[in-house]
């Protein structure tokens, strides 16, 4: 996810880069023709040729009768607002039914191997806050509705008080691959994160110290061993999820994932679709996408509610406000 001037690019999925690059250059196209659409002449008065040339090819604006029209889930700020209210009406709801309907998640859990070094809130965040609501949950959405992109573009436009609003929604999740180990964040976007991957991503620590990271937990995993290198980047306490644990981890996601979707079908679905059909952005992006956006909102909001609850644990707060959870599987 990337924040510059009045729009905010992001995706679900793995992005290309030149996705980015070009979204940025037709920031204030995009703000334009989400009022209405424009001719392609009147189009480049406001960006390249070569951005909007991309943009069109891949079907994230679309051009009909020489009007350059919106193909993909933009949100203009009057939506981001009532996507912050579907969420918390909705999402309260969810947390409450993980509260009262799957007591089961503890059993399972307690058979953790990482128990040993870390608290339960802090792994029931990872698990089902993370892999269940977010990666499992979507990639079941993706599944059902025969998505084949590696990505689905995403925008919204943002204004000065975008912070006071994301700092309330746990939905974000970050992961990359080192070596042999797989490094997890996850909280809000109201701020930076001081924890892996996103420290190699801002360029500030190399891949190989990531990888001896990922090693030395395992070693504090398999015989308690604290290195100096765990102290130094905060990662004493912070879950490590073997094999075996990854294992186990990756069923309860699934089955709360699959659970929590029968409960919105039978419970939520019509209403959450009388609620997104009243947004200026249903005129322009399909129902699927534009749920997979709320759905962000309502799980990000469980998420609080559940931290509010004790249920999961309270995330450390980061020196410019951000709020995440950090895990490594190896």
């Amino acid at each position: 996810m990337m924040y510059m001037g009045r729009i905010m690019v992001y995706v679900c999925g793995n992005g290309e880069r030149e996705y980015w690059e070009h979204a940025y250059k037709a920031e204030e196209l995009i703000l334009k023709v989400s009022k209405s659409p424009v001719s392609t002449k009147d189009a480049l008065q406001l960006v390249d040729k070569e951005s909007l040339t991309y943009l069109l090819q891949k079907g994230i604006l679309k051009e009909e009768s020489g009007q350059i029209k919106l193909n993909f889930c933009f949100t203009p700020w009057e939506d981001v607002l009532k996507l912050r209210e579907i969420g918390v009406k909705h999402g309260e709801t969810v947390a409450e039914y993980l509260i009262e309907n799957l007591k089961w998640v503890e059993d399972d859990l307690k058979r953790l191997n990482c128990l040993k070094h870390s608290k339960l809130e802090y792994i029931r965040f990872a698990i089902v806050g993370c892999y269940a609501l977010d990666l499992r949950f979507l990639t079941m959405l993706e599944n059902k509705w025969g998505e084949n992109r590696k990505f689905i573009p995403y925008a919204r436009e943002i204004r000065d008080n975008w912070v006071d609003i994301a700092k309330d929604f746990y939905w974000g999740c970050h992961s990359a691959k080192f070596g042999e180990y797989t490094f997890y964040s996850f909280g809000n976007h109201a701020g930076s994160r001081n924890a892996f991957p996103d420290l190699v991503w801002s360029e500030k620590v190399k891949e190989d110290e990531v990888e001896t990271l990922g090693r030395a937990l395992e070693e504090l995993y398999i015989n308690g061993k604290i290195s100096g290198i765990l102290e130094k980047y905060k990662y004493v306490g912070v879950p490590f999820f073997d094999k075996p644990d990854a294992e186990i981890a990756w069923q309860v996601a699934d089955k709360v994932g699959s659970d929590v979707e029968k409960f919105i079908i039978k419970e939520r679905w019509d209403v959450l679709k009388e609620d997104l059909s009243k947004l200026r952005a249903s005129q322009w992006c399909t129902f699927e996408e534009l749920f997979i956006e709320a759905w962000h909102w309502i799980f990000g909001w469980a998420n609080n509610v559940l931290i509010r609850e004790g249920y999961f644990i309270d995330p450390e707060e980061s020196e410019d406000g951000g709020r995440y959870i950090k895990w490594v599987s190896a």
